[in-house]
């Protein structure tokens, strides 16, 4: 049961580190600095979630990932390309965390332990908003809006 365990959240960790550095990608393309900060708290949130759900693995005896995979240098490719401008970045986090989204529901659909099932609530929680917020940044056009 650990092994299979180990083996969602390690994917969870992953999907993380994938969003870490297409975050990265976002918020330098991106001039509004409303929008570039607030990227930038949800890049943060991704890098705790690693922290936290290596955590996890570790004391489930598991081997959390180290890095970025395959799929999350193309995930920095595609985002770095389609990415010119706070509205194109926008839309390509809004693909990325309705994908987070997916996968981190689906990881609270199994049965996990306690302390893992904590860990993955709260981040589902964040990636709940950071959805919330990108499509309401997309809807009202924030980029046009002057800087506080």
């Amino acid at each position: 049961m650990a092994k299979d365990i180990n083996s969602e959240l390690n994917e969870l960790i992953q999907l993380d580190y994938n969003a870490v550095t297409a975050y990265q990608q976002a918020i330098e393309a991106c001039d509004h600095v409303e929008v570039r900060g607030t990227l930038g708290e949800f890049k943060r949130d991704h890098e705790r979630h690693i922290s936290e759900l290596s955590s996890q693995v570790t004391a489930l005896g598991g081997t959390p990932p180290a890095g970025q995979d395959f799929t999350g240098k193309l995930l920095e490719g595609f985002t770095a390309i389609v990415s010119h401008g706070d509205q194109s970045a926008l839309v390509a986090m809004r693909g990325n965390e309705e994908l987070t989204n997916r996968k981190y529901k689906s990881a609270l659909e199994l049965m996990l332990p306690e302390g893992a099932r904590a860990v993955v609530e709260m981040n589902y929680q964040d990636e709940q908003r950071h959805l919330a917020w990108i499509k309401d940044a997309l809807d009202k056009r924030i980029w046009e809006r002057k800087a506080a």
